[in-house]
């Protein structure tokens, strides 16, 4: 369930960094647009990101002994750090793509976590 939660706050983010520039070019305005482009949302953002990826992606590693969920974790988390550090325009390309990697992470993470689950059942039958 922790990385169903994860890869969904993950999409959020994706949905965030998609979502602002499209409502910029529809000339929206008001309440909407100003909680998503404010910088606070990427730090409130980042807090359950992290706390997640901390709590499942070294606990799958511990049961199923792949490096992969947690490299591309890693991977996505140091860069949605680096988006908030870039430049404009680079901003939103990096967020997006730090997101996409925690999202693949969670949803790995969560299949070889399955996988072994549905294994371990069969054998003890």
């Amino acid at each position: 369930m922790k990385d169903v939660i994860a890869a969904a706050l993950s999409s959020l983010c994706v949905v965030h960094c998609l979502a602002t520039p499209i409502l910029l070019m529809l000339g929206s305005s008001g309440l909407l647009l100003g909680v998503f482009s404010s910088e606070w949302f990427h730090y409130l953002m980042l807090l359950p990101i992290s706390v997640l990826l901390a709590w499942s992606l070294p606990g799958g590693w511990c049961v199923h002994r792949r490096k992969a969920p947690f490299t591309l974790g890693l991977t996505g988390f140091l860069i949605l750090i680096a988006s908030l550090f870039a430049l404009h325009d680079a901003e939103a390309a990096l967020s997006v793509l730090g997101g996409l990697l925690l999202i693949s992470a969670h949803l790995y993470n969560r299949k070889l976590l399955h996988n072994l689950l549905k294994g371990s059942h069969h054998v003890a039958h």
